[in-house]
């Protein structure tokens, strides 16, 4: 069976996903949901499928926390995507209300089911970009969405 051609380019995928400046949720869970869901519906999911696949990252991030630092990327692979989902959220202050307090910028995504190497090639990427102090200064300064993508654009060169 071949595997599905995905794009895994972060900026590209974040240009048509949800990306937040001054980002803010009650908790790790609210964060997956509040960057995640308005993503999920715009790709077709009905309410309760994006409510599945939302608590299946969940659940996936309770098995093994894949926070770094400043960092977190909550993820897992989703039946009925045609493609790599993702949002950003990011906030100088800190992201959740309870919570890690030393999480500073969340990039929560989705791939489809099928594309288990591209899924592991974009979190390869992300964990390498968002490991450089650099990027996430440059996420952590941006105060709004463009500057967010522009910033990623900039780092991805």
């Amino acid at each position: 069976m071949r595997e599905l051609a995905v794009e895994t380019s972060l900026s590209a995928i974040l240009a048509r996903g949800n990306v937040e400046a001054g980002f803010r949720a009650a908790s790790p869970e609210d964060a997956v949901d509040q960057l995640l869901r308005p993503v999920l519906l715009a790709e077709g999911f009905s309410p309760e499928a994006a409510g599945a696949a939302l608590s299946g990252i969940r659940n996936r991030e309770r098995s093994g926390s894949t926070a770094f630092g400043a960092v977190a990327l909550p993820h897992a692979r989703v039946g009925g995507l045609g493609r790599i989902v993702a949002a950003l959220g990011a906030n100088a202050s800190g992201v959740y209300d309870s919570g890690p307090s030393g999480v500073r910028v969340v990039l929560a995504f989705a791939s489809p089911a099928s594309a288990t190497v591209p899924h592991l090639q974009f979190l390869a990427q992300v964990a390498r970009l968002l490991r450089q102090e650099e990027t996430v200064a440059a996420l952590l300064g941006a105060t709004d969405p463009a500057g967010l993508l522009e910033a990623i654009r900039r780092r991805e060169r």
